[in-house]
């Protein structure tokens, strides 16, 4: 008798602890997550061109501005993101030590090589990212590279099909 008392008080505490986990994460994850205004939108877009040059500062306006990642902006993102690998693959370093850092920017950024790109610079990523695949130090981050700008080709030939149609 004493045991399933045990029990049920040991479940009870439990059942109240998670409750209250559960109750506060809406609110921490209501206040982290804002709103993204036209205002905010228009400042991240406004202020994007000075962030695109290094990895570093569009790491911050990323950080800054990630509510407002859509539309716009987001091909504004994948715009800077491409020119980047693309065109000053001589930053790549800096972009793997960020990477390791913080995986979620990795994960963004290489979501950001898309067929919105042109295909000269789908192209030169390609080229770029093969160069250092076999690297043991970025092999594989340079593989998801290079992987994301053949599946934008693939996906950039797809649209040309579509629209010779």
């Amino acid at each position: 008798m004493i045991r399933a008392g045990r029990i049920h008080s040991r479940s009870m505490t439990l059942s109240i602890c998670l409750f209250g986990m559960f109750l506060c994460l809406p609110l921490s994850s209501a206040s982290a997550q804002e709103h993204c205004s036209p205002e905010m939108n228009n400042q991240a877009v406004f202020l994007l061109n000075d962030a695109s040059g290094n990895w570093q500062s569009l790491l911050e306006h990323q950080k800054k501005f990630v509510v407002c990642d859509d539309g716009e902006l987001g091909e504004g993102y994948s715009d800077a993101v491409v020119r980047l690998f693309a065109r000053r693959w001589s930053q790549f370093g800096t972009f793997a030590a960020i990477a390791k850092k913080d995986p979620a920017f990795q994960h963004w950024a290489i979501r950001h090589i898309d067929a919105t790109a042109s295909n000269q610079d789908l192209n030169k990523i390609v080229h770029n990212a093969a160069a250092c695949a076999n690297d043991m130090s970025v092999g594989y981050l340079c593989k998801l590279i290079r992987q994301s700008a053949e599946n934008a080709l693939v996906e950039s030939a797809q649209m040309q099909r579509k629209g010779d149609q």
